[in-house]
């Protein structure tokens, strides 16, 4: 028996027939499930649920915002609606002058910039996409008006939605920054400039965006093409413009969201189709392929040696990734080399079975690469290190994501996983008075410092880490999956992979099983490992950081997942430890 008393924090599966879908609020969630049940199909209640969401969790993404949708219909090829954020044409590396420190532990180890210009503000702010998105999703595969995908979204907005514990600690997180800017103060927080607090239940303090409503039901009659052409990123533009960002009308006018194919590989007896070019979907491909190499059922389930040769490979993808990835319409990157199995071969056969060494990204002769840019994070191979190897180094840590996730799949098997952002929690910080519109600061997506392959440029699309993923089988797909939490979404949707293909795990077990992260100078464990496979990687040269899920402190990221069984039941899961986050079926199961 333990000497003191002990917390324990899990969650039940969903299961129901139906189709499912799983996002990281109730209202949201429910909005989706709403559809499903009077019977749209997976893109009709995904864009219902993304557009929900953007009103009732309105730290982490919103129609200031963008993402990536994977959709897959079944035997038919997985296709991507990409609507990132980009940068405006007149940006600059000379727009976010450098402080001289090595690296901001605020950022993703960029070098720090002046009054972190890049972090938050008006010169942080990106063009956003996701109003594009939602409407071609809709558009291409949808069979409701983009009016009835809006409607839950005004609801909310005029209504107000509740402001429980979570609401209120998200607030306080962002808390110095939002009582800067006066029209995002006068939405978020309360008459005394406070995060607000529920203290009944029943009675639950209300968060309402009377002038987000506008702008949603302007859309809804109008047309998406009213926030980029229309009025509304008109108003937006000026306003950047006229507070010192390099804005123009026409940076919005020009947006436009794209469908593309899915970037896919095998893993296992599963077909992953997930999102190319500068994205964390190639990172994740990377990785699969990697640990792809190993016999990792033979290693045993979260065995030292397996946790070795999962941080083997996730080291790996992560110095190409530093090294190489950026904007491919901008710059060259070795995208076919990257994601090929012959590659991922040939760099697992130079992994150690018994020690953990400096694993250094592709070489740009062997990678084709001829611009000559040097590499962003170039000490990441070595800071990885134990603390008592003498070339160990201390790079900056990231800042938490403010990036949502949902899955969806439906009842006749159409799957759909989307991942969408402001980039960091409440984005820029800014509010468009009159629009309700909290925009986003993707330019923190860009290394600052000039002269690398994900520097600043006009018009340019910044290296994001959003990796949302569907496994197939024979053209089927059988799980939807993502995740929300920065750098940190690439390793854990790779376990995810794992945990649902070699381990044969149900959604919720696959989500609530402990984790490692390899994306920055620590490996971070759960922990809820024994110590004694702790002890055995600091052994093996690992630099070992533990990290414990119940403080609530993003020291992973945050899933949601669905899997549809062969009996046609789904299961669902979603993080234990955000506690908003739901899944749920458009129907219940009988069971016998």
């Amino acid at each position: 028996m333990p000497t003191e008393t002990e917390w324990h924090v899990a969650r039940l599966e969903a299961r129901g027939r139906g189709g499912m879908v799983a996002a990281k609020t109730p209202e949201a969630t429910r909005a989706g499930a709403d559809v499903l049940r009077r019977g749209g199909n997976a893109v009709d209640a995904a864009v219902t649920t993304a557009f929900a969401a953007g009103v009732v969790e309105p730290w982490m993404n919103g129609v200031g915002g963008g993402g990536y949708m994977v959709v897959q219909a079944p035997d038919e090829a997985a296709e991507v609606v990409a609507y990132p954020m980009k940068a405006p044409m007149g940006a600059k590396p000379e727009m976010f002058p450098l402080t001289g420190a090595a690296s901001d532990e605020a950022l993703f180890g960029w070098p720090a910039v002046v009054g972190d210009a890049n972090v938050w503000g008006y010169r942080s702010v990106a063009v956003p996409g996701t109003v594009a998105g939602l409407a071609l999703a809709l558009q291409r595969w949808g069979t409701i008006s983009l009016a009835e995908a809006l409607a839950p979204a005004i609801r909310w907005a005029e209504e107000g939605f509740p402001a429980f514990w979570h609401t209120t600690l998200m607030i306080a997180h962002g808390l110095a920054t939002l009582k800067r800017m006066s029209a995002t103060a006068a939405i978020f927080l309360d008459n005394d400039g406070n995060p607000p607090v529920t203290q009944e239940q029943r009675r639950p303090y209300l968060i309402r965006q009377a002038d987000l409503a506008q702008t949603l039901r302007a859309i809804a009659s109008d047309g998406p093409r009213v926030m980029y052409e229309g009025a509304i990123g008109q108003a937006i533009a000026d306003d950047l413009a006229a507070n010192g960002a390099p804005f123009t009308r026409e940076d919005f006018a020009r947006y436009q969201a794209r469908v593309e194919p899915a970037l896919s590989t095998v893993y296992g007896e599963a077909e992953v189709h997930t999102i190319g070019g500068g994205t964390g979907g190639t990172t994740l491909v990377e990785s699969l392929n990697l640990l792809a190499q190993f016999d990792l059922r033979n290693a045993g389930y979260h065995t030292p040696l397996a946790l070795h040769r999962m941080a083997q490979s996730f080291r790996a993808a992560f110095a190409d990734r530093f090294a190489w990835l950026a904007d491919a319409a901008h710059i060259e990157i070795p995208l076919e080399l990257l994601t090929s199995h012959e590659y991922a071969q040939e760099r697992a056969a130079q992994f150690r079975e018994d020690r953990f060494e400096p694993i250094f990204p592709v070489s740009a002769e062997d990678a084709g690469i001829r611009h000559g840019l040097s590499p962003s994070i170039p000490d990441y191979p070595t800071s990885a290190l134990s603390p008592d190897h003498p070339n160990t180094q201390h790079p900056g840590q990231m800042a938490d994501g403010s990036t949502t996730h949902l899955s969806v799949m439906d009842r006749n098997g159409m799957a759909v996983s989307c991942t969408q952002t402001l980039l960091s929690l409440w984005g820029s910080r800014v509010t468009v008075p009159g629009t309700g519109v909290l925009l986003n600061n993707g330019m923190m997506w860009f290394d600052p410092e000039p002269g690398r392959p994900n520097s600043v440029a006009g018009g340019k699309t910044p290296l994001s880490n959003m990796a949302p993923a569907i496994l197939a089988k024979e053209g089927r797909p059988f799980v939807s999956l993502g995740s929300s939490g920065g750098r940190r979404i690439m390793n854990c949707n790779a376990q995810l992979v794992m945990n649902l293909t070699d381990w044969r795990l149900a959604a919720q077990p696959a989500i609530s099983a402990p984790r490692i992260d390899c994306s920055t100078a620590e490996l971070i464990l759960s922990w809820r490992f024994p110590a004694e496979t702790v002890k055995a990687l600091r052994a093996m040269g690992h630099r070992v950081e533990t990290l414990d899920e119940r403080f609530f402190t993003g020291g992973f990221a945050s899933p949601t997942a669905i899997r549809r069984t062969l009996d046609g039941v789904y299961d669902g899961g979603t993080d234990p430890f955000y506690a908003p986050a739901t899944a749920e079926a458009a129907h219940g199961v009988l069971e016998r």
